[in-house]
């Protein structure tokens, strides 16, 4: 018995499903867990082979078997099979076990479909704009399935069903840009699924020995910073981030049993303000980076008593901010509870810093002069900054200083801030961000994780609190130049990136900037377009005054209007592909016409040729002889010149008699 077209998958389709189906699913290969990733291609790779070697193509029992061990995989790794990482993983795996299975048409169309659902959660962990690109031509290989399984007969190569589904998806852009940028924004989302446990990079509110220097390795963007007039000299930009007050001889870090006075501090500013916006990546962290001194907070967040711009929640998903800050400031009276914690003490001082101490402060008329003496001592001694300092187990701080004097930016500003606690000027240690990268083709600034530093501030009674980073005192270029990430040996020195290795290298490097200025404005205008931005527009095309029914009609009227235009050169490409073959076979029905046989509008040719031949018995020969040519040429797979020349010229010598006398034989 014969199946039906519904039943039978096209034979050339379920390779191609497969292929599609592993592009569709690599992009989650960063976000699923390891072992979910190693299954979802352990079944790919088996459906692929059994494509080859049918004998491989698994049964009812072990299909069942492979669904079961795929969900509880699911749950094991996650423990739940809800939410944004359970739910794309659960979904990835039954994509993956329907492709197993796909032996008929009808298969292949709900692997395609769920493919589709597939793509969209890719947004839900990242929404680049490379990523967005890569799906899109996904997507176009997705449709061009649809296509191809709707056909009679297969393509006669990959291109043409692709190059099909690229010219529907030029076709819809109009709408879709109409609907992006009229129909009203919401501005929460429909649904939460959670921020999900993606691993997020940045700085951490304890520091030990080392903690910074591991971030050297990653060349992850923290933020990026747009000035809206001349940004300040690379020894002014210091990006704050957060204020660590306490420690315990090991590790500095701020006690949240003793919060500090929530109060807003009145900054004294003696330069310029400077306006600026970031665009922050998630850091999973409750705090927000500005460039040192912020004179006010954003709507995000408020400015603590310390000069921290603290959040309610922690960051998980990208926030652009705008920021004021000065360079030139003065800070207001020290209050006695700050001054008594800027001044603690561990318990692991030993006498040689209490005697370097000393010596500074016999020689010193003020603390300023001693800061320098300091400074000095960093400078005259043979300290190195490196990327791969030792370790110092029992007390850090003291065997910094006075033995291996190799460390990166947080042995220094540790040591200095104890240092100066145990001369008696309150001080505190300051976590965020040094430099970044200029990008001249988007006029912002990229900043690095291994753009981390830290950094000491002190209490001068003439001049409040002053940034000091004895860093600069040991290698003055940390603050003109990246470093390199070329970590060497233990204790060698740190080196730093002047140039870009060259023409090939600085070509490289033109078109990565070239690309993180192209994925900025994405965000900005595309991912960041919110119901702000929406009204925003609006007042500035003068249309504020419209109600959203107004607005509603406008929307569908201009749908509307891009629907027709579609539509009218859809009929003008149809109208224009019936050259030649189509114009001369109406030719060839308009002559019938005129004996009083139309073609009916719903008739085939060759119902068509049946008809008139009955009508027409002495025209019989001719007019299935024209049809046939007709049909061969319109549909066959290959048409010959001498056949169209052929149907020409019979067409043109068909000249009916309008009478038909009956043969009386």
């Amino acid at each position: 018995m014969k199946q039906s077209v519904e039943r039978i998958a096209t034979p050339h389709l379920p390779l191609p499903l497969s292929l599609v189906t592993g592009l569709t699913l690599l992009p989650h290969g960063m976000n699923l867990a390891m072992p979910v990733n190693l299954y979802l291609v352990a079944l790919l790779g088996w459906r692929i082979a059994s494509l080859r070697l049918p004998r491989l193509q698994p049964g009812r029992w072990l299909l069942l078997s492979a669904t079961l061990s795929g969900v509880f995989l699911v749950y094991t790794q996650y423990h739940t099979l809800i939410g944004r990482d359970a739910g794309a993983a659960l979904l990835a795996v039954m994509l993956i076990l329907k492709v197993m299975e796909a032996g008929k048409r009808r298969d292949i169309y709900v692997s395609v479909f769920i493919s589709y659902f597939v793509v969209i959660t890719h947004f839900l962990f990242d929404q680049s704009l490379l990523l967005s690109l890569y799906l899109l031509l996904v997507m176009v290989c997705q449709t061009a399935l649809l296509l191809e399984i709707n056909r009679v007969k297969p393509s006669p190569n990959l291109y043409q069903p692709l190059i099909k589904t690229l010219l529907i998806t030029l076709q819809s852009v109009p709408i879709a840009l109409i609907l992006f940028v009229v129909f009203p924004r919401i501005t929460h989302p429909l649904w939460n699924l959670g921020s999900g446990s993606s691993a997020m990079t940045g700085l951490s509110d304890r520091v030990t020995p080392g903690a910074i220097s591991q971030l050297i390795e990653s060349a992850e963007v923290a933020f990026r910073a747009e000035f809206k007039q001349s940004p300040p000299a690379a020894e002014q930009r210091y990006w704050r981030g957060l204020v660590l007050w306490d420690t315990d001889g090991y590790s500095w870090y701020t006690d949240p049993e003793r919060p500090l006075a929530d109060t807003s501090p009145k900054i004294t500013h003696l330069g310029e303000s400077l306006a600026y916006d970031i665009f922050l990546e998630p850091h999973n962290r409750p705090w927000l980076y500005s460039l040192d001194l912020p004179l006010k907070a954003p709507n995000q967040a408020r400015l603590s008593g310390d000069f921290q711009l603290l959040m309610e929640k922690p960051l998980t998903r990208p926030l652009r901010y705008a920021g004021l800050s000065t360079t030139d400031y003065r800070t207001p009276k020290l209050s006695p509870d700050m001054r008594q914690r800027a001044l603690q003490l561990s318990g692991n001082l030993t006498q040689r810093q209490r005697d370097l101490v000393a010596r500074w402060r016999a020689s010193a008329m003020n603390d300023s002069r001693l800061v320098e003496k300091a400074l000095d001592y960093f400078n005259a001694n043979p300290f190195v900054y490196t990327l791969t300092p030792p370790i110092y187990n029992d007390n850090p701080i003291d065997e910094f200083l006075f033995e291996g004097r190799e460390g990166f930016c947080e042995h220094y500003a540790t040591g200095f801030t104890q240092l100066m606690r145990l001369a008696g000027i309150p001080a505190r240690l300051v976590l965020g961000y040094q430099g970044g990268e200029y990008n001249q083709l988007g006029d912002y600034f990229i900043i690095r994780q291994y753009d981390a530093h830290a950094w000491s501030e002190v209490w001068l009674a003439e001049r409040g609190w002053v940034r000091i980073d004895p860093t600069a005192a040991v290698a003055p270029e940390r603050v003109r130049y990246s470093i390199r990430s070329d970590l060497g040996e233990e204790g060698s020195p740190a080196l730093f990136r002047i140039d870009h290795g060259g023409v090939v290298g600085s070509l490289f490097h033109q078109f990565a900037l070239a690309f993180d200025s192209a994925n900025v404005q994405w965000r900005r205008w595309v991912i960041g377009y919110s119901r702000e931005h929406q009204f925003s527009l609006m007042r500035g095309l003068g249309f504020d005054f419209l109600s959203p029914a107004q607005w509603g009609l406008i929307t569908i009227g201009m749908i509307a209007t891009s629907l027709l235009v579609v539509g009218l050169r859809i009929t003008w490409q149809g109208k224009r592909r019936e050259a030649p073959i189509q114009a001369v076979y109406r030719r060839f029905c308009r002559r019938l016409s005129r004996l009083g046989i139309d073609r009916l509008p719903h008739e085939g040719p060759m119902d068509f040729a049946t008809r008139a031949s009955r009508r027409r018995p002495d025209l019989a020969t001719q007019i299935k002889r024209i049809t046939g040519l007709y049909i061969r040429l319109r549909y066959g797979p290959h048409s010959r010149e001498a056949d169209r020349r052929s149907f020409s010229s019979q067409v043109r010598l068909f000249r009916p008699p309008r009478r038909y006398r009956k043969r009386n034989d």
